[in-house]
């Protein structure tokens, strides 16, 4: 992905035509059809009625009626087909119609839309019951690639930007989701491989991730209040979809070093929040990275031996990621100003001499008080730490590197 496609109102962000089936032997190659029985109201008729109840042309009580009318006519459809595919396509577009009544409340939204809600994933148990990454991101962005569809809140040119919100999310994580991989391999079996070379792979990715996600400096702060509503939950009620819910971050930070406390916390209530594929990974690789399956233990233990080039790889890979995580946080500082009523230790050097980790649950601190964001965390303080274990990682690696070296006995 070219990440100057990207907030630039490009009529098509993609460099190549979509996957799609062959008409026929030998025929020109067609996009398919989204199998949802509510995706031309989701498509097109959902963004202009949602900002038609912004502007007050339309109540959410007449919302509720016109989609209620829907569910009658399509519902014992939906209920008949048992493509599991087409189930998730289906479930995004229900809680799409769902998300739409959050600013309302809780109670606004039709009776018949929750308890197809509820019927969808009695159906078909690995489905999310509310908005979630998986569902907004990676569903949302596979039927952009499949049929051309991409299903979005705003309309207009919002809807653009929207859309590219999520495209950027989904076309950037493969990046991240490479080095981390090389990095596992590289830990499990150094002997096999070139360190630096795979150090150097690595750190490629991540540059390249760090680039793409830099692209969202280009969303205004107005333009992102438009919809972000729409991604959060009730209170009390699950988490928002929210892109601390990506699961390569998490993976290559498993990978480079051993969880800590308050990544522990984060990790124990992020964990059903991440796409269903994640989560077992997320799981293994955080019990074999706390066991010392990790870039820093092997360094530490001598298991993976660095030269000049390959400490000089992984050092470049760890200031990408610190590269990305300090990006993210000036950007959600830009984005969420409420988050950040203090701007004070928050450059990469007061982060980086902090005495230790900050709660990452919202409640923070008495002179950080933290935010829940779109994912029920303090956003301060999940970035903050981030970077903070990162620097210390670097800082180890450097001294490791400088230490004088003796012959075993």
């Amino acid at each position: 992905m070219d990440s100057s496609d990207l907030f630039n109102g490009s009529a098509d962000p993609r460099r190549t035509l979509p996957p799609s089936e062959p008409s026929g032997p030998g025929g020109p190659r067609v996009l398919l059809r989204s199998s949802s029985p509510f995706r031309d109201y989701v498509l097109r008729e959902l963004p202009q009625d949602l900002s038609e109840v912004g502007g007050d042309g339309l109540t959410y009580r007449q919302l509720a009626d016109k989609q209620r009318e829907l569910l009658i006519e399509y519902g014992r459809r939906c209920l008949a087909d048992d493509d599991p595919r087409a189930a998730r396509v289906t479930q995004l577009d229900l809680l799409f119609m769902l998300n739409g009544f959050v600013p309302a409340g809780p109670h606004a939204a039709p009776r018949e839309l929750v308890e197809l809600v509820s019927a969808q994933c009695a159906r078909f148990p690995g489905l999310d019951p509310h908005l979630s990454y998986e569902l907004l991101i990676d569903v949302n962005s596979e039927e952009y690639a499949r049929c051309g569809d991409i299903r979005v809140f705003s309309p207009g040119r919002l809807g653009t930007l929207e859309r590219d919100f999520y495209l950027g999310h989904h076309l950037s994580e493969p990046w991240i989701r490479s080095a981390a991989y090389g990095l596992r391999a590289l830990v499990a079996a150094p002997d096999a491989v070139k360190p630096a070379a795979v150090l150097e792979d690595a750190a490629r990715c991540v540059a390249e991730f760090a680039s793409d996600m830099a692209g969202y400096r280009r969303l205004s702060g107005e333009a992102f209040g438009r919809f972000r509503p729409y991604h959060l939950g009730h209170p009390g009620g699950p988490r928002g979809a929210s892109g601390a819910f990506m699961p390569s971050v998490q993976l290559l930070e498993l990978v480079l070093l051993p969880p800590t406390g308050e990544y522990g916390v984060y990790l124990d209530q992020a964990m059903s929040y991440f796409p269903s594929w994640a989560r077992p990974v997320v799981a293994r690789w955080r019990s074999a990275s706390g066991l010392g399956a990790n870039v820093r233990q092997s360094v530490r233990d001598g298991r993976l031996v660095l030269d000049d080039a390959g400490t000089e790889q992984l050092v470049r890979l760890i200031d990408g990621f610190v590269d990305f995580r300090m990006v993210h946080l000036g950007i959600t500082r830009r984005l969420l100003p409420e988050a950040f009523p203090d701007r004070s230790g928050l450059t990469r050097r007061e982060i980086g001499a902090q005495d230790g980790e900050r709660s990452v649950l919202a409640a923070g601190d008495a002179q950080h008080p933290g935010d829940t964001g779109t994912s029920g965390f303090s956003v301060r303080h999940v970035l903050t730490n981030a970077v903070h274990r990162l620097l210390e990682l670097r800082r180890e690696v450097l001294d490791l590197a400088a230490a004088p070296t003796h012959p075993h006995p």
